[in-house]
């Protein structure tokens, strides 16, 4: 058995980022504590690679892979059959009228020898498909059945893995987010004598409003396409419905809801965590490391750096439209990419063939995964210009370094770059916030911290104060240790 099992979906130690590094530095932090780790993904990969090196005190990594094909099983009786899809079509409607409770009576027919239904029994029978036809005619009239039949089985699949996944015994389920992460640890404290603990960097459910809307692989009725939308679709409803439930479940069963910030907090206690249940630990760094780094002396200040994966979110083609703008005032400015380009190869292909169109082949490069320590000292600012973020380790580590950062208002951006509490406030402003997908706020910002050196120095001081006062990491791991203490049954 372990100490503490960590219930991650998408993250350590297959995907590196953000999430995954504050995993793995509290793994490593905590030498006595026995983890081990249930890991969700799309499917079976052979060529993943592990991106971080894992300590000894992680004991066991178990995958759960949501749509992998599920082995059909043994029909049940029919009236076995009958009574356990009635049951399941009424804590269905029951959890759908917002009454979370009735998710404790499900997992029987999901987990339990005697009583648990096949993959026959819930998606081939007659009787599952009776059900599934009522469903459609109760919400669904408005699309086409087929539509409807496969969006259904789309989203319940994965879900009936998810509740089927046996789990490693554990004396605390700690999960990092909500989604289909959150309801197996759900499942754990509901089933297992352990308590459960969430820590979300980035709200899920928000995360996934932000996708859906955004989303074309969500099938719309064809109509739509032609006149303006003002709600979303059928479709898109169905999906957001089906992940703020996920995320309702979640809180529910949650003993303790913690997260980075407080703009966060508060989208967790409207997306249904009770409040006395929240708190903010905040992520942290290991500061010894960054003070060694030597910061660019100051002078003809001209490499500007991006720090992150190369992915939509993180808006990779806004800051390129940016250095297209500074090097139309300041000719010679370099711009560096830092971070994984593997993740999503197309969206990568078509930020170099934007960097082609606007001509910036030579003053911009794609240098992918690195040792940021390496790095640091080559840098004069850090840019991000993501769309959604939580608490970016990209502005602690520039900020302990000495190195201003220019980021766009999303997160826990604000209280990283100009202070969280009145006392931290009183620091000073580290960098300058821009807007969402703005190249012009973005370019005038970078350029006017390169046009200013004592702007420049007084931002790079007032972040190195901030990260050593609020954001040493053995200040926050050992708060993560006592609540780990607290809650090992």
């Amino acid at each position: 058995m372990s100490d503490v099992c960590l219930i991650l979906e998408g993250t350590y130690p297959f995907v590196a980022g953000g999430v995954s590094t504050w995993i793995h530095q509290l793994v490593k932090a905590m030498p006595d504590i026995r983890f081990s780790v249930v890991h969700i993904s799309p499917y079976p990969n052979p060529r993943r690679e592990y991106k971080y090196r894992l300590p000894s005190n992680v004991v066991s990594i178990q995958d759960l892979y949501l749509h992998e094909p599920m082995p059909r099983g043994r029909p049940s009786s029919g009236a076995a059959r009958r009574q356990g899809l009635e049951r399941l079509a009424a804590v269905h409607e029951a959890l759908f009228d917002g009454k979370l409770d009735a998710f404790a009576e499900a997992l029987p027919y999901f987990r339990d020898p005697a009583a648990a239904l096949s993959f026959h029994d819930l998606f081939v029978s007659e009787d599952s498909w009776k059900t599934l036809t009522r469903f459609y005619a109760a919400r669904g009239e408005e699309v086409s059945f087929l539509d409807f039949f496969w969006t259904w089985r789309s989203i319940y699949l994965p879900l009936i893995k998810t509740l089927q996944c046996p789990l490693p015994p554990a004396r605390l389920y700690h999960t990092v987010s909500t989604g289909y992460a959150g309801v197996l640890a759900a499942v754990a404290r509901l089933t297992q004598d352990a308590g459960m603990l969430l820590t979300e960097h980035g709200v899920y459910t928000h995360e996934r409003l932000l996708e859906i809307s955004q989303s074309t692989w969500i099938y719309s009725p064809h109509r739509e396409r032609f006149r303006v939308q003002r709600e979303l679709s059928f479709f898109k409803r169905f999906w957001l419905g089906f992940f703020d439930l996920m995320g309702r479940l979640t809180y529910r069963n949650a003993d303790r809801i913690l997260t980075l910030y407080e703009g966060n907090r508060v989208k967790q206690i409207m997306a249904g965590a009770p409040p006395e249940r929240t708190s903010i630990i905040p992520n942290g760094i290991d500061l010894i490391h960054y003070r060694e780094i030597q910061r660019k002396p100051q002078g003809d200040a001209k490499t500007v750096a991006f720090i992150g994966r190369v992915v939509p979110i993180k808006d990779v083609k806004t800051f390129l439209h940016a250095a297209r703008i500074v090097l139309g005032k300041r000719p010679g400015t370099e711009f560096l990419i830092l971070g994984p380009t593997d993740e999503e190869p197309e969206y990568t292909q078509e930020c170099r063939e934007l960097a082609a169109v606007l001509s910036l082949e030579h003053a911009v490069r794609f240098v992918g995964k690195v040792d940021l320590k390496e790095w640091y000292s080559k840098i004069d600012l850090v840019v991000l210009t993501s769309l959604s973020e939580a608490q970016p380790y990209a502005i602690l580590e520039a900020n302990a370094v000495g190195i201003p950062v220019v980021a766009s208002n999303v997160g826990a951006c604000r209280e990283l770059l100009e202070g969280r509490t009145e006392d931290d406030k009183t620091i000073g402003p580290s960098g300058l916030l821009t807007s969402v997908s703005d190249p012009d706020s973005t370019a005038d910002a970078v350029l006017r911290l390169l046009r200013e050196p004592g702007l420049w120095n007084a931002m790079g001081e007032a972040g190195r104060a901030r990260t050593a006062r609020f954001y040493d990491q053995d200040d926050l791991i050992s708060r993560y240790l006592n609540l780990y203490e607290q809650m090992m049954r």
